[in-house]
């Protein structure tokens, strides 16, 4: 076997031929959510909200909740290593699930009517747009077609997620036409852009998708703090207070005595991240000139140049200068590990990749992609660390 468990009780994982570059690690960067703070109960179920609010609240479709995109489904899209970030990955979900609905509407030789009717919708206030959705669902509700029906579409053979994702593998992208054309028949641009007008989605403007995303996730006090605006949806739970940090007091004390102040590259918002680092009282491990969030990997355009694009990733590590000893980069997923390998042949030597399980539902999925991906050292979650070293030290 090419790794090697050098602290059996807790399970961390030491790939052979990287045992003495883990040796040498002089500074460590750490992944945000699912790394320093659990998600599973706050990104992954904004996930799951987003998109049965947009079809059982906004398009008032009948079905139950939580169907149309499980915690497995989620980590599916994950695993890809191509949907790091979460507005994109609801974003294709419900854009998904349209493109079933103009199957549908298709073969029941009602889309032209339908894209008649709606082909001159246009964002530009959400009170009013949202009035104008609960029309689109009710001309969806007359062809009787249910999110019920919605989600069992997901596990058809020929259109379902599995098939679709194999896809996305093969094409390496992310785009919504790449949603609609593998779902409808004879797409064309008119069907793609009607269903941008179903869901704005501008990440860098004021659009429908993304506001609901982070009203839902942050809550209406937070989402009002964060954003200086008046909650519209006015959500009172608030996903983001639910996440708790992963590693303890100890252990961060143990890692800064060792390696000075740590460096962040998450693709957070910038604010929600030290919200919770200054809640906790960690802020004071980190460096804020090594910290970079969301806001910090945008392109001139607006866009954020995410996992596993390391243009950014690459700029951290020439600020970080780090000659005499190995850099070690903390992920919890799959697009984490492909973006060091990017990164690595971008021409970055001094860069090694640790993967944590704890924020999978698919631990051992994840740790075959690990595997597959050599990742340099796997272990549970950051609370391994100190023990990792430890035992090198020790030798083995």
């Amino acid at each position: 076997m090419t790794y090697q468990c050098v602290s059996g009780e807790r399970k961390i994982y030491v790939r052979k031929a990287s045992a003495q570059a883990v040796g040498k690690v002089a500074k460590i960067i750490f992944d945000f959510d699912g790394v320093l703070v659990y998600t599973a109960e706050s990104f992954r179920q904004a996930i799951r909200s987003v998109v049965d609010f947009y079809f059982l609240e906004i398009l008032d479709l009948k079905g139950e909740k939580g169907k149309l995109a499980t915690l497995k489904d989620i980590q599916k899209f994950k695993d890809s290593g191509l949907y790091n970030n979460d507005w994109n990955l609801s974003y294709t979900l419900i854009t998904y699930y349209l493109s079933i609905v103009f199957r549908h509407l298709q073969q029941k030789h009602v889309f032209q009517d339908f894209a008649k009717k709606f082909n001159e919708i246009q964002f530009s206030e959400l009170k009013s747009f949202l009035k104008t959705l609960k029309k689109v669902g009710e001309y969806i509700k007359r062809n009787k077609i249910s999110a019920t029906e919605l989600g069992e579409m997901k596990n058809d053979p020929s259109i379902g997620l599995d098939s679709f994702l194999a896809q996305v593998e093969i094409k390496k992208q992310t785009s919504l036409e790449n949603t609609l054309k593998f779902v409808l028949k004879n797409v064309g641009e008119g069907e793609i852009e009607l269903v941008k007008k179903l869901v704005p989605y501008y990440p860098e403007n004021s659009d429908l998708h993304k506001r609901l995303f982070e009203e839902l996730y942050l809550g209406k006090e937070l989402f009002s703090r964060f954003y200086s605006l008046p909650s519209i949806f006015k959500f009172d739970e608030s996903y983001l207070e639910k996440e708790k940090f992963i590693p303890s007091k100890e252990t961060f004390d143990a890692l800064h005595v060792r390696f000075g102040n740590f460096a962040i590259y998450s693709e957070k918002p910038r604010l929600q991240g030290i919200y919770l680092l200054e809640k906790s009282r960690f802020q004071n491990y980190f460096d804020e000139k090594w910290a970079l969030f969301g806001e910090d990997l945008a392109e001139y355009d607006g866009s954020i140049l995410g996992k596993p694009n390391p243009t950014f990733f690459i700029e951290l590590i020439k600020n970080i200068d780090e000659k005499d000893g190995q850099i070690a980069y903390v992920g919890d997923g799959v697009a984490d590990v492909l973006m060091i390998k990017n990164a690595r042949l971008e021409g970055l030597s001094n860069i090694l990749f640790f993967g944590v399980l704890c924020s999978s539902p698919c631990s051992n999925e994840l740790f075959s992609q690990y595997i597959k991906h050599e990742a340099e050292v796997i272990m549970t979650d950051v609370n391994d660390l100190p023990y990792l070293f430890a035992n090198l030290e020790k030798g083995f």
